[in-house]
């Protein structure tokens, strides 16, 4: 099932890229990122077969608790989860409250999928730490996270110079990225298709 599930957002994805670069426009923000690709996962076969309870979410919390500063600890979300139905299944989370605490409810349930999709629309000079949160939400080891995806569409003018090069520096941290945690499924789409080949929108570090 796990395979299946995969499969599935690795095709909704796909889609997503075929939309940013057909008409990057269409998406205004990264929230519009977002419910495209929510919207083409539900659309897969596998997810539209009956469940305990819903698998696809958005803005899921992670079991982990962060604190920066002074400020008080408190959990971070991801832009979209498919969780694992067998221990939706389960009957101590069936039976449930619906009001039960996040703490009591999240240690029993399996994350398959964890995706964090970014919209860089012009040249942001605190990318490092941006990237730097969303993959430590993805590869803390306490969220236990199956296959976590960290996507990266950049909407730039690349008849600039900069434009160009703010997205090669981008690309090349999160190469950087990739070496450290292999297991972690990079994309970084230019919204010019015709800047990368698309079998260099994928991430991935040389065997």
């Amino acid at each position: 099932m796990k395979e299946q599930f995969i499969e599935a957002v690795d095709k909704a994805i796909e889609h997503v890229v075929f939309d940013f670069q057909r008409d990057p426009s269409r998406h205004m923000n990264e929230r519009d990122i977002h419910w495209n690709l929510f919207n083409c996962l539900k659309q897969q076969g596998v997810f539209q077969q009956n469940y305990v309870a819903e698998l696809v979410h958005a803005e899921f919390p992670t079991r982990a608790e962060y604190k920066e500063g002074e400020s008080r600890s408190a959990r971070g979300h991801y832009d979209l989860v498919v969780l694992e139905p067998g221990s939706l299944d389960a009957p101590a989370v069936r039976e449930m409250s619906l009001w039960a605490p996040w703490r009591k409810y999240l240690p029993l349930v399996g994350v398959v999928v964890a995706v964090e999709a970014k919209l860089w629309w012009y040249r942001r000079k605190d990318f490092q730490q941006i990237v730097g949160w969303d993959i430590r939400k993805l590869t803390d080891l306490q969220n236990a996270v199956g296959c976590p995806y960290f996507l990266n569409f950049v909407h730039l003018n690349f008849s600039r110079p900069q434009m160009k090069k703010y997205f090669l520096e981008l690309r090349e941290y999160l190469m950087a990225q990739n070496k450290q945690w292999p297991d972690l499924k990079i994309l970084c789409v230019p919204s010019d298709a015709d800047i990368q080949p698309q079998s260099d929108n994928w991430i991935s570090t040389p065997k």
